[in-house]
């Protein structure tokens, strides 16, 4: 059987790897009836599943993985349906390391221009902070990059692949899935200092839960100055208003259910009204979905209060993270509240295919996610919503805590 064209990348990038692996190989059978079960199930499921790939041409890639299952070991075969799967074409649809168990390494990057800088550590490498990611198990990072972005899962456009990118490069099943680390509970990453010299540490793998529960130093944006938490805040929304100003920033990471979101929307209006608030600031840069209909209660809460500066005090904060029901809200804010969008273009398409669901294969139990609507949220062809102005978040300012995409909108505010 020849060698697949990425398979010999794979080789000739890391020539001490074999190109067969027989360590813990998945149950073969077992297997070829999830893989039948993911197809039979997408295909009833999917509102369009063929938009993107062909049924012919899906049906011949699953099969060949089947044909392939007693060469790959579970890892390898997770990283094979990821990079079939990521052809289906939309965002919502996916065969992504998270739905199974999965171990990660304890770092958080972010990418500046083509430099993925890391902004989160354990204390124990705190100086290490800033520092650009070069290697991985000594392969260079940009080699890296060629093997990982054809299975990176969520990925709508380019911003949302340099998120997915940082997010999936620290998980160990994929690392070793792709054959760049030998192993699911060690790694070493070369890091570039800032005076040019390189620095290796090894890092330990954690499980999931794990991992979301350990506490990592790192460089954080510092709050808008002269603001103040008000009480009504909760644990999806931080509201913080300066009444010199009469501006409320809201940051609207995650989606409430509807019931708090009613409550805190109710208590918005009287809030709002009571200290008459003339400027509204929205930050959904690390918002990465839920309900959207839940978003258009927030923007009820504002359309009730007419103290607002409707004419030009509205804005909204986006940023590659921003995906889903939350790049839906960005594009109905600017619609519904008149609001500016300011910082970085959408991690999704306003035109595409969303409103996720999943369902879990038999055997493996893996859960599996698809699409099951198409929403217009834009006339305008495009492959995400575009701010209103354009700021990238520079990294002079990220590492000393500056929001410089958040203190254009003040300086804005002030200038009026």
């Amino acid at each position: 059987m020849p060698i697949k064209p990425y398979l010999l990348l794979i080789t000739l990038l890391h020539p001490a790897i074999a190109i067969c692996s027989t360590e813990n190989q998945p149950p073969t059978n077992a297997w070829r009836t999830d893989i039948d079960v993911l197809q039979q199930q997408l295909e009833a499921r999917h509102i369009n599943l063929y938009h993107k790939i062909s049924q012919q041409e899906l049906t011949r890639q699953l099969a060949q993985v089947k044909t392939e299952l007693p060469k790959w070991s579970q890892a390898e075969l997770r990283v094979q349906l990821m990079r079939v799967i990521k052809q289906i074409g939309d965002g919502h649809t996916q065969f992504a390391y998270w739905g199974g168990e999965h171990h990660c390494y304890p770092f958080e990057l972010r990418m500046f221009g083509d430099e993925l800088r890391l902004v989160g550590i354990e204390r124990q490498y705190q100086a290490l902070l800033g520092a650009t990611l070069v290697a991985i198990d000594d392969m260079p990072i940009k080699q890296l990059q060629a093997l990982i972005t054809p299975i990176l899962q969520g990925v709508e456009n380019s911003y949302s692949e340099q998120q997915r990118l940082v997010e999936t490069i620290r998980v160990a099943e994929v690392l070793q899935g792709l054959r760049i680390s030998k192993n699911l509970q060690q790694a070493k990453f070369t890091f570039k200092l800032s005076d040019g010299k390189s620095q290796s540490i090894h890092l330990n793998s954690l499980a999931a839960d794990q991992f979301a529960k350990r506490e990592l130093v790192s460089l954080k944006l510092s709050r808008p100055a002269h603001f103040i938490r008000h009480k009504i805040s909760n644990k999806s929304i931080d509201l913080l208003l300066n009444q010199n100003s009469r501006t409320a920033y809201l940051d609207f990471h995650h989606y409430p259910g509807f019931l708090e979101m009613k409550g805190f929307a109710d208590d918005l209006v009287s809030l709002l009204r009571e200290e008459k608030i003339r400027n509204v600031i929205i930050d959904l840069r690390n918002n990465g979905g839920g309900d959207f209909f839940v978003g258009l209660h927030l923007a009820w809460a504002f359309i009730m209060v007419d103290n607002l500066n409707w004419r030009d005090g509205m804005y909204v904060l986006t940023g590659r993270k921003t995906f889903s029901a939350a790049m839906s809200n960005a594009a109905q804010y600017r619609q519904l509240l008149n609001a500016k969008l300011v910082g970085e273009p959408t991690g999704a398409n306003p035109i595409g295919y969303q409103d996720a669901d999943t369902f879990r294969l038999p055997n493996s139990g893996w859960k599996v996610m698809y699409s099951k609507r198409l929403y217009r949220f834009q006339d305008k062809p495009g492959v995400a919503v575009e701010p209103d102005v354009f700021i990238p978040l520079e990294w002079n300012s990220y590492k000393s805590g500056e929001d410089n995409q958040l203190s254009w909108i003040l300086n804005d505010i002030n200038r009026k």
